[in-house]
């Protein structure tokens, strides 16, 4: 849901990520980043600054990107290939939010989401890498994602951000190759 945290979790993931450290006790694969923050930019220096307070450095293995991308806008993607390529930090895209990278869309249509999955698709083809989409959920967040039932389908994996009071917990709301239901709390 909005004010979960998602954004502030997924900038922490991806540290973990660029710099090759532990994440919540889990190993990862150092890799290069490209953050494309469509949602809540005033805050994106704000949250990098909390982020190097806390941990004393970020890493220079993610590119920031905050001006806008059409995902399903053919010259958007081809124009973001070219520039990621250029800088070599495609291993993993981050689009945060989808709501924002697909203006105009009917999300609860199952032609459009069709649509936003087969350009996710194209777009993590061409870099190679893994695309990240950073979602909301609806006005009742049990009921999951936001749109049309086909985006949670097409998932390789799905982390959830709950959000209750002060206190906030990711959890593994699907995961094709492995195990569901993991939930692990976490502290702006």
């Amino acid at each position: 849901p909005s004010g979960s945290g998602k954004s502030f979790l997924v900038l922490d993931m991806l540290q973990s990520l660029a710099s090759g450290c532990e994440w919540f006790g889990q190993k990862v694969k150092q890799c290069a980043v490209t953050y494309i923050a469509l949602e809540g930019e005033a805050g994106l220096a704000g949250r990098i600054d909390a982020y190097r307070i806390r941990h004393g450095a970020t890493s220079t293995n993610i590119r920031y990107m905050v001006q806008p991308f059409r995902l399903l806008n053919d010259d958007d993607i081809n124009e973001l290939v070219q520039a990621i390529r250029a800088a070599g930090t495609g291993d993993v895209v981050v689009l945060d939010t989808l709501s924002r990278a697909t203006p105009g869309s009917d999300e609860n249509d199952s032609k459009s989401m069709g649509q936003i999955i087969a350009a996710a698709k194209l777009l993590q083809d061409l870099i190679g890498g893994l695309v990240l989409l950073v979602h909301h959920t609806g006005k009742d967040a049990s009921k999951g994602l936001r749109g049309h039932s086909s985006l949670h389908a097409a998932l390789d994996c799905a982390i959830e951000v709950r959000r209750k009071g002060d206190r906030r917990e990711w959890l593994i709301a699907k995961s094709k190759d492995g195990e569901d239901g993991a939930s692990i709390p976490f502290k702006l």
